[in-house]
């Protein structure tokens, strides 16, 4: 469980430009999986869960963040994974 921290300006900006708020990050970090990465840096990220009827063929979103070593949001994303 990680906690929200310093948030970069382009972090800031993709927030924003993608329609992500604050809340949705702070639960992407208290609830998300952790990868981590050879330099220090983690991905977090958050599926979607399983889909439902209002879902119904629709691509599922999926939420991940990039936070460096020193425990600084660079970046948010969300990114549609097609089902196959």
């Amino acid at each position: 469980m990680m906690k929200l921290g310093k948030i970069s300006p382009l972090a800031f900006s993709r927030m924003k430009q993608r329609g992500i708020s604050i809340d949705a990050l702070n639960d992407l970090l208290a609830h998300g999986q952790i990868e981590k990465q050879f330099d220090g840096a983690q991905v977090v990220y958050l599926d979607s869960p399983v889909p439902g009827p209002t879902w119904s063929g629709r691509p599922a979103p999926r939420l991940y963040a990039v936070v460096d070593a020193a425990g600084e949001v660079l970046t948010v994303e969300k990114r549609v994974r097609l089902r196959g």
